[in-house]
């Protein structure tokens, strides 16, 4: 291979990877919170139905259930395109928040079905809002439908302080239990999260320089 080829390829692999490195995802923000135990709840409200014997006389339904919630969790704020019609091609950006709850501890709650929302929420200025129906926060490019009770939540996060109250439900019965939620959390360590993409690209940036650097030094030999 002559040197004209071999500078030609080092400058198709240098542009490459130029392109590489100057495209990457911006990098998710990330807040670890503490959740403030003395302020934050979930109460269990059992489901059911109220069975009564021939001559009228009914159980009752058990009493409601509060428990602490406690512990961190991860909050990470994203920017997403959400398409709105696919011909002709049209969306917008929206900034969202969601959820990483592996080290909260609701105590009892869990035992009776409680998981904390894992489901993104749509952020406007420092208020939130989130539901588990797909309908509400994706323009619908067809037809879209939802059933069966949906959790939602909703609060305010000013970067410090985060303040919540939400729904969630049993799926132990015909009518299944309800379980609403209040938290408050505040934050303790505040990063950036490289996107899985960002990590891709670096390293298909930095593959591509070393591959140039070892052929440009191979053609002056």
């Amino acid at each position: 291979m002559n040197l004209v080829n071999k500078v030609s390829q080092t400058a198709v692999v240098s542009a490459f990877a130029l392109f590489a490195l100057g495209t990457m995802p911006a990098a998710a923000h990330a807040v670890v919170l503490q959740i403030d135990a003395g302020q934050s709840s979930v109460t269990y409200s059992p489901g059911g139905f109220l069975l009564c014997d021939p001559d009228g006389n009914c159980g009752s339904v058990p009493p409601p259930q509060t428990f602490a919630l406690s512990g961190s969790f991860d909050l990470q704020q994203e920017t997403v395109f959400v398409t709105t019609s696919f011909f002709p091609p049209d969306g917008y950006e929206r900034e969202q928040i969601r959820f990483d709850s592996s080290a909260i501890d609701s105590g009892g709650a869990s035992a009776l079905g409680f998981a904390f929302p894992g489901y993104f929420a749509v952020l406007t200025g420092l208020d939130f809002a989130a539901s588990e129906d797909p309908c509400s926060w994706f323009p619908s490019t067809g037809a879209c439908s939802s059933q069966g009770p949906l959790g939602s939540y909703d609060g305010t996060f000013d970067g410090t302080t985060l303040s919540m109250t939400g729904t969630d439900y049993a799926e132990d019965d015909a009518v299944p239990g309800t379980f609403s939620f209040t938290l408050v959390a505040r934050a303790v360590q505040v990063g950036s999260v490289p996107e899985p993409g960002t990590l891709a690209c670096l390293a298909t940036g930095l593959l591509g320089l070393g591959v140039m650097r070892r052929r440009a030094g191979a053609s002056f030999r």
